[in-house]
This record gives C-alpha cells, sequence and structure tokens, in this order.
C-alpha cells in the first residue's frame, strides 16, 4: 500500500493526485467512523463525536520511538484523522469566528483536518507548499511570493521544523499578514528545553530522528518559543489545551513535541 501511494504521488497530474487523496480519505473515515461510533469525545475540526479517539501508529523509519514512550496515544480523529493540535485550533476558530475570514486565507502545509474546517464552514483558502504537488501554490515560506499585508488568516502548523531558517520564515510570514490579520502557528516543542535546539552538522535521517524526534526535522523547539514570536513582531495570544474541554483530547502528543499549546499572533 504504501509503495503504491509513492507511486500515485509522483506519476499522478496534481489535480488527479488531489481528487484521489481526497477520495482515500473519505474511505478510511467510513471504515473507522462505524468502528468508533459513540459519544465520548468530539472532533471540532469535522463537528463528529465518536467512543473514543484512535490509537496513534508509529512510522518506522520515521520517528522517535523514545519521544512517544510516556504521552497520550489515543490521539486521532476516526473521521478527518486530526492530532490534538489541530482540535485545539478547530475549536478556537469555532469560538472566534468573527475574526475569521470568508477568504484570503492561506494554509502552508495544508491537512486534511484543518481544510475539513474551512470547508465546512465555506470559508476560501488556497494551500501553500514547497515539495506538495498538491498544494495550490507552490510557495518557499523563507521568500513568499506576495505583497506586504496580502493575507488576512494564516495557518502554519509544524511547518519551522522542516525550513533552513525559521527565523527568516517568521518574518516572511509578518510581512505578508495584513495589520488586522491573524497568524495561528504551531511548532515541535520539547518542554524539557529552555530554548530551540539545532546543528546545521546533523543531516543524516537516523541522527535527525535521535535528535530531532522525525526524519525530516531540522530543529525542535523549546520553551520559549512565545518570545520568539514577539521578537519577531509580534503580540501572542497563546491557547492551551488543557483549559480546553477534555472531550476535545487536546493533550500533548502523540509524541512528547506534539505540544498543545497553539500561538494566535497579531501585528504588534
Amino acid at each position: 500500500m504504501q509503495f503504491l501511494k509513492f507511486l500515485m504521488k509522483k506519476l499522478l497530474p496534481a489535480k488527479v493526485l488531489r481528487k484521489a487523496l481526497d477520495k482515500y480519505f473519505e474511505a478510511k473515515a467510513r471504515k473507522y467512523e462505524r468502528q468508533y461510533r459513540g459519544d465520548a469525545v468530539f472532533c471540532p475540526c469535522c463537528g463528529k463525536k465518536f467512543r473514543s479517539f484512535m490509537y496513534f501508529s508509529m512510522r518506522k523509519n520515521q520517528n522517535n520511538e523514545q519521544r512517544c514512550a510516556d504521552t497520550y496515544k489515543h490521539t486521532v480523529c476516526p473521521n478527518c484523522f486530526s492530532f490534538p493540535r489541530h482540535r485545539i485550533i478547530c475549536h478556537y476558530f469555532d469560538k472566534n469566528k468573527q475574526f475569521i475570514p470568508q477568504n484570503n486565507v492561506l494554509i502552508f502545509a495544508g491537512e486534511y483536518a484543518i481544510k475539513k474546517w474551512f470547508d465546512t464552514n465555506d470559508c476560501h483558502y488556497q494551500t501553500a507548499d514547497l515539495f506538495d504537488r498538491t498544494s495550490d501554490i507552490r510557495i518557499d515560506i523563507q521568500n513568499i511570493p506576495f505583497p506586504d499585508e496580502s493575507w488576512e488568516l494564516i495557518v502554519c502548523n509544524h511547518v519551522l521544523e522542516h525550513v533552513p531558517n525559521y527565523q527568516i520564515a517568521l518574518k516572511e510570514l509578518r510581512r505578508v499578514l495584513t495589520r488586522k490579520g491573524l497568524l495561528e502557528i504551531t511548532v515541535p516543542t520539547d518542554r524539557r528545553l529552555s530554548t530551540v535546539y539545532e546543528d546545521s552538522n546533523i543531516v543524516n535521517k537516523k541522527d535527525r530522528i535521535r535528535h530531532f524526534g522525525q526524519y525530516d526535522h531540522l530543529r525542535v523547539f523549546g520553551n520559549n518559543f512565545e518570545e520568539i514570536l514577539k521578537k519577531s513582531g509580534f503580540a501572542v495570544e497563546i491557547v492551551d489545551g488543557c483549559q480546553l474541554p477534555t472531550e476535545i483530547g487536546g493533550v500533548v502528543g502523540p509524541m512528547n513535541y506534539d505540544d498543545n499549546r497553539v500561538y494566535i499572533c497579531r501585528k504588534e
């Protein structure tokens, strides 16, 4: 199955691939929805209830197993496959719809669960990614090809750990955000660290898994990410999953760097 998906991603035209992936997720959702029928938990991304969230299955040769040894693993929505961070974000969007534009939304690394919320709420958006052929726009987040103050809402989840220079990326995000716009952002955060841990000499995939938790991560952030955002020119509001209804499962997990703090940023 994994090899088939690999071939599809390489060979199919972008529009066909996008539709094929949507059909794939829909078929998976129909299967798991029946298995997890119930009303004990709620996913704000897709608006559905289940008896529990699904168990997260470790991806072989991609993640550091030690980083999920002591975390809560039943974290995945059976319908839209959201993680805790996605549900925290969409819970915030649900409670603050007056700040969510109906269009002029840019989503970096557009994840299925996040797009599900915007589709359900009839909000028009464009997805952006440097490598994903199914994205609407091919963009390097360190060099965003749009004029100043172009976007009213920017969604950027678990992207900054992948780019060579996250500080330049933050400057670019601030530049293209409108004066009264919102930037929603999350990053992998190890709460045992006081600041960012990165090392440009760590280039081997196995070493990156060992040091940063995942084969394509260039860093893991620490507890000072709020200060990093403020130094980049943002006023910051933190949405803490621990303060939200327990039914949405806003926990740290499945990895220990999958933090349950979401950062809502406005220009200072």
